[in-house]
C-alpha cells in the first residue's frame, strides 16, 4: 500500500503541474485597433469554427495571444475570439493616424472626389508606408493636400506596367469616413460629407492615397473649361453665386497643372469661370499661368464682401492674394509688396455653352 502511495503521489503532483502550465492564460500581451471596415471575430483558429462578433474600424481590443498570423483578442465588451493579425493597427500607428486626422481637419478642402478603384490609405506618401485602411471603389473623399513620392510595386497593389512606368507619382492627403451604416447607398454627388451622423457607425479618417486613384467631382463648367485647355485639375472652389433668371449661378476658381505626375509645384495655372447672364453661359474670366503654387488655397472675403483667394508659391514667403470684383480678378498687394512681373488677366472667353 505504501509503495502504491509513493508512486501515486508523484504522479498526481506531476499531473497538477502540467495542468497548471497548460491552464488558459488571460494575461495581456498588448493592445490594438481594428484597421478594416468590418471583420469577424471567430471562436477559434480551427477549420470548424463559429463567428462570435463583428468588429469595425477603430475598435480597441486587448491582445491576449498569438498563433502564427492569428491573434487572440478580447473586445471592450469582454468577448474573446480570434482575428487575422494583419487586421490590427499597433498603438503607435494608431496614434499617428489620430494626429494625421487632426492635421487634415485643420486644412480647408481643396476638392471633392471619389475613389476609382480599391485604394490603400497610408500614413505617409509612398506605397511602402504603413497602411491605415483600404477604401473600396466609389468612396467619397475630400482632398486637402498633395505630395510626391517614388513609385514602388507592393504586394497589395498591382497595376499594369503601362500605368506604373513613371518613377514619381502624386499623392493626395484626403479626409473620409472609414465605415458607413448598413445598407447606405453611395450616391454620386458633387458634395460629400465626411462627418459622422447620429446613429451611424461612421468614423472620420485621414491619410495619403495615390492621386490617380481618385476622380475629382468637377462641376461641368470647370470640367469642360480645363479639358479644352489640356489642364489637369488638382483643386476647385465655388467663389460665390450670382442671381440669374434660372436661379443662382456659382462662379468657380480652379487650380491645375499640365504634364505627368511628380512635379514640384502643386499647381501651375489658375482659372476663374464666371457666369454671363446675357449670353447665358460661363466665361473664362481670368487665367494666370507660369505659377508654382502650393496647396492649400484659402478663400476669404474682401472689404465689400467680394470673394478672395490666396496661396503661396514654392520658395516664396509672400502671400498671393486675389479678389473677384463682379467678373474681374485682380491681384491685391499689401504696401511694400513688389509689383507682379507678368501677371495679366486674360480677356473673357466662352468656357462652356
Amino acid at each position: 500500500m505504501k509503495r502504491r502511495l509513493l508512486i501515486a503521489v508523484p504522479v498526481l503532483i506531476l499531473v497538477a503541474v502540467v495542468a497548471w502550465l497548460l491552464r488558459p492564460k488571460h494575461e495581456l500581451v498588448g493592445e490594438g485597433y481594428i484597421s478594416e471596415r468590418s471583420i469577424t471575430l471567430w471562436s477559434s483558429v480551427a477549420q470548424v469554427r463559429e463567428p462570435v462578433e463583428t468588429l469595425h474600424y477603430g475598435d480597441r481590443v486587448d491582445v491576449m495571444g498569438r498563433r502564427n498570423d492569428s491573434v487572440k483578442v478580447r473586445t471592450a465588451a469582454g468577448t474573446v475570439g480570434w482575428i487575422d493579425g494583419r487586421q490590427l493597427l499597433e498603438p503607435a500607428l494608431w496614434e499617428r493616424s489620430i494626429k494625421l486626422l487632426q492635421q487634415a481637419q485643420a486644412i480647408p478642402v481643396q476638392a471633392h472626389g471619389r475613389t476609382k478603384v480599391q485604394t490603400n490609405l497610408r500614413v505617409q506618401p509612398g506605397r511602402t508606408e504603413p497602411r491605415l485602411y483600404q477604401f473600396g471603389r466609389g468612396v467619397p473623399v475630400e482632398v486637402v493636400g498633395r505630395a510626391v513620392a517614388d513609385w514602388a510595386q507592393v504586394t497589395d497593389e498591382k497595376e499594369p506596367a503601362s500605368e506604373s512606368g513613371n518613377k514619381k507619382e502624386d499623392w493626395y492627403l484626403v479626409r473620409a469616413v472609414a465605415t458607413r451604416p448598413p445598407g447606405e447607398a453611395a450616391a454620386r454627388t458633387a458634395e460629400t460629407n465626411t462627418t459622422t451622423q447620429p446613429g451611424d457607425q461612421s468614423v472620420p479618417i485621414a491619410g495619403w492615397v495615390v492621386a490617380r486613384f481618385v476622380e475629382l467631382d468637377l462641376p461641368d463648367p470647370v470640367r469642360e473649361g480645363i479639358a479644352s485647355a489640356n489642364v489637369r485639375a488638382v483643386a476647385w472652389f465655388e467663389l460665390n453665386r450670382i442671381a440669374d433668371a434660372s436661379g443662382g449661378k456659382p462662379q468657380y476658381l480652379v487650380a491645375g497643372t499640365k504634364g505627368p505626375d511628380g512635379q514640384p509645384c502643386d499647381f501651375t495655372t489658375l482659372r476663374v469661370y464666371t457666369w454671363d447672364a446675357k449670353k447665358t453661359r460661363y466665361e473664362t474670366a481670368f487665367i494666370e499661368n507660369n505659377l508654382c503654387g502650393l496647396m492649400p488655397i484659402r478663400l476669404g472675403k474682401g472689404p465689400k464682401d467680394e470673394p478672395e483667394f490666396h496661396f503661396h508659391e514654392v520658395g516664396d514667403k509672400e502671400d498671393h492674394l486675389y479678389r473677384l470684383i463682379q467678373t474681374v480678378v485682380r491681384r491685391v498687394r499689401e504696401p511694400g509688396q513688389a509689383p507682379a512681373k507678368s501677371a495679366h488677366p486674360k480677356p473673357a472667353k466662352s468656357a462652356a455653352r
